[in-house]
């Protein structure tokens, strides 16, 4: 993606409007735990509060990750952070056998327990209610995660669906290899049939996928910067994504790593990071080779209108001195202005 060299300030832009409201649906992991970083580092967002679903590890560790993490953030300990579904709609729950994220979740970094405790309602239910309250389209959810959460909402809460301003989804590979099978990415392999749900669901829709994420890699001479700060959120956050690089570098010879929902929530923030394609979209369920695919129509081979805004090319250095400047700059140690 060919952009003007207009270098990315190192103090982020003043705001000129309202924070955007935001809900999280998330499972962290390594990159939900840098996705949920910079959203609190982020002045143009409020998170208003945190879903969870299975998907990188399990849902007792997914939850008492995004506690762990509210507590190096400094959150808002009223901060709801709901509990959400154990596995997918229609399949059996299936952790990953390999461990991409390590020993539990956040590669081998060990954050103090928190006193925190998940809001009492389900996550869906939460997210229902809290989408009644707000007036049409004025919600956005940023979904890092296996959809089962945002597919049971639309589907028993559709009342609530008009209230959500668009979806912005990390998952797929429109138009790349697969990071699960030879064609699905691991989000919509682990419940293709609720990614199918949201997918059709006449919901407005970004879907930030393999395509981009990959193409934005966070580099070894970034790791090394939040490594070298020293501060306790920068430091923690190294040592994820030094995690995270060493294994790409064991398996794909490569000193860097992709951060996938991390650049969702940047485009949320700088939709203008990214090249975005109209299509309609939908996902395969079943096959043996295709099972979660992500079905990208732009060319109306299939006569149906666009449903979704399909991410097709990034401005990489952009997004990466995006990242890394709001982390330093919003946790850094204070040598860092």
């Amino acid at each position: 993606m060919n952009r003007p060299e207009t270098p990315y300030s190192e103090t982020p832009s003043p705001e000129t409007a309202s924070p955007e409201p935001v809900v999280i649906d998330c499972d962290p992991g390594i990159d939900d735990a840098v996705a949920l970083l910079l959203a609190f580092a982020s002045p143009e967002l409020d998170v208003t509060g945190i879903t969870t679903v299975a998907g990188n590890v399990g849902i007792g560790q997914v939850v008492d990750n995004a506690l762990r993490l509210c507590d190096l953030i400094g959150t808002d300990p009223r901060l709801p952070v709901a509990r959400g579904h154990a596995g997918p709609l229609a399949r059996a729950v299936r952790i990953p056998d390999e461990p991409v994220h390590g020993e539990g979740g956040l590669g081998g970094v060990t954050l103090p327990p928190s006193a925190r405790t998940p809001h009492p309602e389900h996550a869906v239910a939460w997210l229902a209610e809290r989408l009644r309250a707000r007036p049409a389209g004025g919600l956005t959810l940023i979904a890092t995660a296996p959809l089962t959460n945002i597919a049971a909402l639309l589907h028993t809460h559709p009342d609530a669906a008009p209230a959500i301003k668009e979806i912005v989804v990390m998952g797929g590979a429109a138009f790349a290899p697969g990071n699960v099978t030879p064609s699905a990415e691991f989000n919509f392999f682990a419940d293709p049939e609720a990614a199918r749900y949201v997918t059709e669901a006449g919901v407005p829709l970004r879907i930030v996928g393999l395509d981009v994420t990959r193409a934005a890699l966070t580099t070894r001479a970034d790791i090394d910067r939040l490594l070298a700060d020293g501060a306790p959120v920068t430091g923690a956050a190294g040592r994820m994504l030094d995690h995270l690089a060493t294994r790409y570098e064991r398996r794909h010879g490569i000193d860097a790593c992709a951060v996938h929902d991390a650049l969702a929530v940047a485009a949320a923030v700088r939709p203008d990071l990214i090249e975005w394609t109209d299509a309609w979209v939908t996902v395969e369920c079943g096959g043996e080779f295709s099972r979660g695919k992500l079905i990208a129509d732009v060319h109306g081979r299939t006569g149906r209108p666009h449903n979704a805004r399909v991410a097709t090319g990034v401005d990489a250095d952009a997004f990466r001195a995006f990242l890394i400047t709001r982390l330093l700059h919003t946790y850094g140690a204070p040598a860092h202005p």
